[in-house]
């Protein structure tokens, strides 16, 4: 058989496990082994493409093929904009995110943090995003320094994704605050991805009971939900169900 047709078997069948392993409509597995090459296109594009903009890995995936069909074109007008008037703060956060989307994460945090200086200082967006770049790169300290500024001056900003990176920042820093702050977060919304969060900080953190209880809280709300939540979560769940797994082998 020659090599391109065993790659493009090969790229079908991994296409087929998704579909499966993801839960999608069972239609999509009739489409990709009917017409595998036009099939495996339009489910890469229509549907793996993004759900892998909702990951780390799959956002620098997605630069890659951006760069390859047109290669640093954000970040070039970026720049061209930010050269014609450097001293306006929606040109410094346009480069910042154009650089945070090429990978350039010490850049774009550069450029968030003077956005975030000056009569922008207490700025939401500006902190939220500077926040964001900053545990993207790692560095959690000043993410949770930055979310703290944020909620001071904003306190109905304690919220939802916002407040769940806060609990993210501490954790990885060591702060037992983590624990209490995902606490609020489940309490506060009680989402599946609130919920699994949580349950993976519990599991690391050895409590493996409470970390239980959350990986079959998630499972559960998946079960009652509608086909639409579980694909927006479709992490969320896997994860769990991978945390309760390895307790299980433990």
């Amino acid at each position: 058989m020659p090599l391109l047709a065993i790659v493009h078997l090969a790229i079908v069948a991994y296409f087929g496990v998704h579909v499966i392993r993801s839960g999608r409509q069972i239609y999509w597995l009739i489409i990709l082994f009917s017409f595998p090459a036009l099939g495996a296109l339009v489910y890469f594009f229509a549907e793996y493409l993004p759900e892998m903009r909702h990951t780390r890995g799959g956002r620098k995936a997605v630069r890659a093929v951006r760069r390859i069909v047109d290669p640093g074109r954000g970040l070039r007008e970026a720049e061209i904009e930010f050269d014609r008037s450097p001293t306006t703060a929606y040109n410094q956060s346009r480069l910042a995110a154009a650089l945070r989307a090429e990978g350039r994460l010490d850049e774009a945090i550069e450029h968030y943090q003077r956005c975030a200086s000056g009569p922008y200082a207490k700025d939401a967006s500006f902190l939220a995003a500077l926040a964001e770049t900053q545990a993207e790169a790692a560095r959690h300290a000043d993410a949770a320094a930055t979310l703290e500024r944020l909620f001071a001056a904003h306190p109905e900003q304690r919220a939802g994704a916002l407040a769940l990176a806060y609990a993210e920042a501490l954790a990885h820093v060591g702060d037992a605050r983590a624990r209490s702050e995902f606490e609020a977060a489940v309490a506060a919304e009680g989402s599946i991805e609130a919920r699994c969060r949580y349950g993976l900080y519990l599991h690391r953190a050895g409590d493996t009971a409470r970390a239980r209880a959350q990986f079959e809280a998630v499972l559960a709300d998946a079960q009652r939900g509608h086909a639409h939540s579980r694909d927006l979560n479709r992490d969320w769940i896997s994860a769990a169900r991978e945390g309760l797994r390895s307790m299980q082998q433990a």
